[in-house]
């Protein structure tokens, strides 16, 4: 049993990489493209999942799950070798089918007497994943750097395939569930949406709960983690009690979710915390219904088929829809209707669960927080300062590969005084997990405030080697087509000198929205004198809306840093507008390219007052 629970957790976390690396890399590439023909390519993408009772027929119980498993093993490791957005478009395809198909086969196949390894291997896998998550930063093992990533995923690979020849080598036959095990099974893809979402996500938990907003919380991300690995840690203390698992992860997902995403300080940090544990405790509950000997492995592949397309709509609506939290609360709501569904069904207690994930689930996020570092030391305002503003594209370069790194690079080399970025993410699957702004507030030790604009995840930052003081957010309005990006500003006085960034409406034919958006910005922090507007405009000179500045006295002190952009020949939609200042030296950062515009850098200084 110990060898198939080993196999199954290194799969689930293969599988993982594979989902967030497909994610990340489909709508970075395919960014623009209607909502309907997304839906319809990753819908067939996820639809592969409907042909392993297919490969199982064909090749049989053992075959097909080292097929399957194969397949993922050797799909996920070039997928982090290859660095390519392509290619890694293309192999995660393959590894998600791979993946869908081995947790499917290797569920319904069982040696004589056993039960599903995945009501341990899902809470194991769990843990494990924000383990890891919080002992890097939040930086994926599939992003670091080809010296790390390369070893470390060939070693995994190579004990997951390992751990399946030892876990196949007996007999196995299929088996189906009952009509309620079938329910469980459908729900159980979704619940990983539930856990990326919220229940193991810990930026979201922090920032639900009012935290990472800045500028005192840099570390916020850190808590959040320790909550939520507290909160897998009750659930799995919950696991090796004889208690029915169903129903209370039934409660701990509608109550955590329902704390969560009601945004109130303190409830919302509790809410992560029971929502984590009611995770755990779905994910050891659905898969341990008792099976019933088949013929096929149909009703278990197409139990799971069926929640792959519910895990994909669930995700899809969150996210194309702009962090829809109706969204959230179906894919809770099926989670706890199928758990209700097996109540008396306890999971057998596993009395070495806890020895095994408490302390690390406990441990390691908070070791993190402990050495993370603390606030950075913030230096008195000088007369003369430097300014940087960059679309840091959610830490992905132009060709759709993690960044993160590069920025830093960067940005270090400039040293800014004052850093404003947009596209900042902190948490979202569908770039990865990595929370971004963390990343860079901590390796380039500068406070940070922080204004989200989609949900709690998604927005512009401004980061600061100064105090930062009257900190104010303003969200634009919103608009009725999905094409439009919900959008803001934050601004902060830094000394006697406002500074606002913001990301103006990307969509070419939409100059009144930008319009609209710059008047809104004015309107604000009116009568400001000495102030600086900086952001990406998506607007190029001469513009209706860049014209609005200049009529309200801002000068445009970027303008000799030429275009922005990595086009070729490239676009000015960067600025750097300001009022009472003067400004020297502008210029843009053209090597390397870590993100999909060049940061333009210029140098500030402040107008002695009349």
């Amino acid at each position: 049993m110990i060898g198939e629970v080993a196999f199954g957790v290194i799969g689930l976390l293969l599988l993982l990489a594979d989902i967030r690396i497909f994610a990340s890399t489909f709508q970075q590439t395919f960014y623009g493209t209607s909502s309907t023909q997304l839906a319809v390519m990753a819908g067939a993408v996820f639809a592969t999942s409907f042909l392993a009772p297919l490969v199982g027929w064909r090749l049989g119980p053992r075959r097909s799950v080292a097929l399957s498993a194969a397949l993922l093993g050797i799909a996920t490791l070039l997928a982090t070798l290859s660095r390519s957005n392509v290619v890694d478009l293309a192999l995660t395809i393959v590894g998600l089918a791979g993946g869908f198909w081995w947790l499917a086969l290797l569920h319904s196949s069982r040696a004589p007497d056993r039960r599903s390894p995945f009501s341990i291997a899902i809470p194991v896998a769990l843990v494990v994943d924000l383990v890891a998550r919080a002992a890097f930063g939040t930086v994926p093992i599939v992003d670091m750097p080809l010296a790390v990533a390369g070893p470390v995923v060939l070693i995994v690979a190579l004990v997951f395939l390992a751990a399946g020849l030892a876990a196949l080598s007996g007999e196995r036959a299929w088996t189906r569930p009952g009509a309620a095990g079938t329910l469980a099974l459908i729900a159980l893809p979704v619940v990983l949406f539930v856990a990326e979402t919220g229940g193991t996500n810990g930026a979201q938990t922090a920032l639900a709960g009012g935290l990472g907003l800045g500028p005192d919380s840099v570390r916020s991300t850190e808590l959040g983690l320790v909550i939520v690995g507290l909160g897998l840690a009750l659930g799995t203390l919950a696991l090796a009690q004889p208690l029915p698992a169903g129903i209370l992860a039934a409660v701990a997902c509608a109550g955590g979710a329902a704390l969560l995403w009601a945004h109130i300080p303190v409830a919302s940090l509790a809410g992560g915390f029971v929502l984590a544990g009611g995770v755990v405790l779905a994910g050891a509950s659905l898969p341990a219904a008792s099976l019933a000997p088949s013929r096929t492995p149909i009703v278990v592949s197409f139990a799971l088929a069926v929640g792959w397309l519910l895990f994909l709509a669930t995700t899809f609506g969150f996210y194309a829809f702009w962090a829809y939290t109706p969204a959230a609360w179906v894919g809770t709501a099926v989670v706890a209707v199928a758990a209700l569904a097996v109540p008396g069904r306890a999971v057998p207690p596993w009395r070495a669960l806890p020895i095994a994930l408490v302390p690390i689930a406990v441990a390691v996020p908070l070791l993190a927080l402990v050495l993370a570092p603390g606030p950075p030391p913030v230096a008195d305002p000088r007369n003369t300062f430097t300014v940087m503003t960059y679309n840091i594209h959610q830490g992905f370069n132009a060709g759709q590969v993690p960044s993160l790194d590069a920025l830093v690079e960067v940005i270090s080399h400039e040293s800014p005084d004052v850093l404003v970025l947009q596209e900042v993410v902190r948490g979202w699957m569908i770039d990865e997990q990595h929370d971004a702004l963390a990343v860079l507030s901590e390796r380039l030790a500068m406070p940070y405030v922080f204004g989200p604009n989609i949900g709690d995840l998604y927005g512009n930052a401004i980061l600061s080697r100064y105090p930062m003081t009257d900190v104010r957010r303003i969200h634009f309005a919103v608009e009725p087509s999905l094409r439009h990006q919900p959008r803001g500003a934050i601004g902060v006085r830094i000394g006697d000198v406002l500074v606002v960034t913001t990301h103006l409406d990307d969509i070419s034919d939409s100059s009144a929205i930008r319009q609209e958006q710059v008047r809104a910005i004015l309107s604000a922090w009116s009568g400001e004198r000495i102030a600086i507007i900086a952001g990406d405009m998506n607007a190029e000179p001469g513009t209706l809306e860049m014209g609005l500045l200049g009529e309200a006295g801002y000068g445009d002190i970027g303008e000799p840093a030429g275009g922005t952009t990595i086009d070729d020949p490239p676009k000015r939609i960067d600025y750097v507008w300001g009022i009472g200042v003067t400004a020297s030296n502008a210029r843009t950062v053209k090597a390397p390219a870590a993100s999909d515009h060049r940061a333009l850098v210029v140098n500030v200084t402040r107008q002695a007052r009349p």
